[in-house]
């Protein structure tokens, strides 16, 4: 229950402050939201690489080098956003960044330092790009067309979408355990994925539902940023909630990995910065592209 109350004030709190942060500080390309993103990577990262450091034997993490690494690819789309760096920067930068991953590799100073080339390598790659790269498409975002209310809208399909699961699962869990005891047994909930056991259909189809009808208030409220019939509406809110949902299923198969419950603790009633992003990973990518097209 009190993490329940926790999880609650911190949503209450956080988003209207990240809400203000978005519409009432625009300036430079919102620069405060886009320094926000950087920070989140490299915390994100940091938490990665702790996971990776309990399930790989031997694998080195660096206090500082991890967190930059993560923070390396939305720092450089800031840039880009910023037209300090050639559009191209982004894809130059993950060349060159893996081409330098793996030939660290080959600098060991022990033969039996050789047995970890493998783990290291793919290891470090994932730290660059998860979650950096999939953050860096909120920074993109903000080059966008009504950027601040474009990027309010996303934020809040995610986490109405996270809310909404969050409540209708507990909901039809609750009923369905009342209406056994009435009967006389005991309710047993099917798993429908191993990798998040508490997850129910009832839970994926609250929130996927409600991601289109964020998105359709949103374009009531500002039809102009989001010129786009109902039907496409509705397709893109059900592409971005679908995609809401694997973001979360994702870390869940990355921290049960490393047998953790949490990512971290960075965030009271949440835990970790991932578990906190998760989703918007997945998202931002899907949701700047199609509305890209429109």
């Amino acid at each position: 229950m009190r993490n329940i109350v926790v999880r609650t004030l911190t949503f209450f709190v956080a988003i209207p402050l990240l809400v203000a942060l978005i519409l009432l500080l625009p300036h430079l390309n919102h620069l405060a939201l886009n320094v926000l993103v950087v920070i989140a990577s490299g915390l994100g990262a940091r938490e990665l690489a702790t996971l990776l450091g309990q399930r790989f034997d031997g694998y080195w993490e660096s206090n500082a080098a991890t967190p930059f690494l993560g923070a390396l690819l939305p720092l450089v789309q800031v840039l880009v956003g910023f037209g300090v760096f050639h559009q191209s920067a982004l894809q130059i930068t993950i060349y060159a960044a893996v081409a330098v991953i793996l030939l660290l590799q080959v600098f060991r100073r022990q033969e039996e330092g050789f047995r970890h080339t493998l783990s290291s390598a793919a290891a470090g790659t994932m730290l660059l790009l998860y979650p950096g790269l999939f953050l860096s498409y909120v920074s993109r975002m903000t080059t966008l067309s009504y950027a601040g209310p474009l990027i309010v809208t996303f934020l809040c399909m995610v986490f109405f979408n996270d809310t909404a699961a969050y409540l209708s699962g507990k909901f039809y869990r609750s009923v369905r355990e009342r209406l056994a005891a009435r009967a006389g047994h005991v309710w047993e909930p099917r798993v429908v994925l191993p990798v998040s056991p508490r997850k129910t259909l009832a839970g994926f189809a609250g929130g996927l539902l409600l991601s289109p009808l964020t998105l359709i208030a949103a374009h009531l409220l500002i039809p102009q940023a989001l010129p786009a019939g109902p039907g496409e509406l509705v397709l893109i809110g059900l592409m971005v909630g679908a995609a809401v949902i694997f973001g979360d299923l994702v870390e869940s198969a990355l921290k049960r990995s490393a047998t953790r419950k949490d990512s971290g603790s960075v965030i009271p009633g949440r835990g970790g910065m991932l578990d906190s992003t998760d989703s918007i990973l997945y998202a931002a990518p899907v949701f700047y592209y199609l509305v890209s097209v429109l």
